[in-house]
């Protein structure tokens, strides 16, 4: 009797999992006031994003299996009046990547193509579109879901398929 509950309680709580993984909230990521962000990132900020409209900043901190001390600044911003913007920066002002979420609909045709192509069984929950900038590469990172199976998948912008160990570090390290 006692299996019997535990199975339906498992049972029961399962789709509250599928539907946490649904939202994207940067839960171990602390906001932090504008005043403690360094002026050179601010100043990096307004250069590539001049008309932006910040809503949030984030400290991420000790990120890096390899470095304790390692830190980045995530802005959170609207353009044109549309949210879902953010941009990555290291203390020094460097520009790490900026990303765009994207609604299914939104993702362009050769890449969605190519998804319903690979990913016959699979529904396509969202995508960010990243611009890394050392090198500059710019990548489709797309979400897709089969059921509770939910896996990133990445792509070009002609729709090519990128195998995940040929991506940049930032991109593996900053978007999981």
């Amino acid at each position: 009797m006692k299996t019997y509950f535990t199975l339906a309680l498992l049972l029961a709580l399962l789709p509250l999992q599928s539907f946490a993984q649904d939202i994207d909230i940067d839960i171990d990521v602390p906001t932090i006031p504008e005043a403690e962000v360094p002026q050179v990132v601010l100043d990096t900020q307004a250069y590539f994003f001049p008309s932006a409209f910040i809503t949030e900043w984030q400290k991420e901190e000790g990120f890096d299996a390899n470095e304790d001390d390692a830190v980045r600044y995530i802005a959170k911003f609207e353009r044109d009046g549309k949210a879902g913007f953010s941009a990555s920066y290291l203390p020094s002002g460097e520009l790490i990547f900026q990303n765009q979420y994207m609604p299914p609909e939104n993702i362009p045709e050769t890449v969605r193509l190519k998804l319903q192509f690979e990913f016959k069984n699979f529904e396509i929950d969202h995508a960010n579109f990243l611009t890394v900038y050392s090198p500059k590469r710019e990548i489709y990172e797309v979400r897709i879901r089969e059921n509770a199976l939910v896996q990133q998948a990445y792509y070009d912008i002609n729709g090519n398929r990128i195998d995940k160990s040929t991506l940049p570090p930032e991109v593996i390290l900053f978007t999981q």
